[in-house]
């Protein structure tokens, strides 16, 4: 046996010339996690979230100024909660109005609805704004602005302009970006 039969049956693989291999990507090539269309996908859908989650925000808050309450919390003299459905204490039953609270019995507070709302948009919010700061590859204080923008009334819709601002810019400045596609 020859020994390069000897070495095709050892599984020892001949050395054959593949000629030189590519360059490796420079330091300078920014790599983004998904192509720009996916990363402007993302990036509305952000958008749209932002103000969405910031408007339930201003509700949450404007109620809580004109009615004087927050889940049966009284902030101010006489704060009544604006409840829907429910029985009075005298019986009657009640379809939406302003009572006192724990004034009715089996109604639904509207601070508590506008509050749930305000919470699952908040979390859909959060998957978004994740989402875009991993595809953009981006480091902690990005995704801090992120997370604080649907906590403070009004904050959403500054840090929205700011992220997308910087989403334009960081596609605009590598639009060869390799993706990990």
């Amino acid at each position: 046996m020859t020994e390069k039969n000897q070495n095709e049956a050892q599984g020892v693989a001949e050395e054959t010339e593949l000629g030189n291999p590519p360059p490796r990507p420079k330091g300078t090539n920014r790599r983004l996690y998904g192509t720009a269309e996916q990363i402007r996908s993302t990036r509305t859908f952000y958008r749209v979230m932002a103000f969405i989650t910031g408007i339930f925000l201003l509700i949450m808050v404007a109620k809580i100024l004109i009615s004087g309450s927050l889940f049966g919390w009284v902030f101010m003299e006489g704060g009544q909660e604006l409840y829907i459905g429910g029985t009075t204490v005298t019986g009657e039953s009640n379809a939406i109005g302003f009572y006192p609270a724990d004034s009715l019995q089996d109604a639904r507070s509207t601070s508590t609805l506008i509050a749930q709302a305000h919470g699952v948009a908040y979390i859909v919010y959060l998957v978004a704004g994740f989402r875009l700061w991993y595809m953009m590859r981006w480091g902690g204080a990005k995704i801090a602005l992120i997370i604080s923008g649907g906590l403070v009334p009004f904050f959403s819709f500054f840090v929205e302009r700011k992220i997308v601002a910087a989403v334009r810019r960081d596609l605009d400045a590598a639009p060869e970006a390799a993706s990990r596609y």
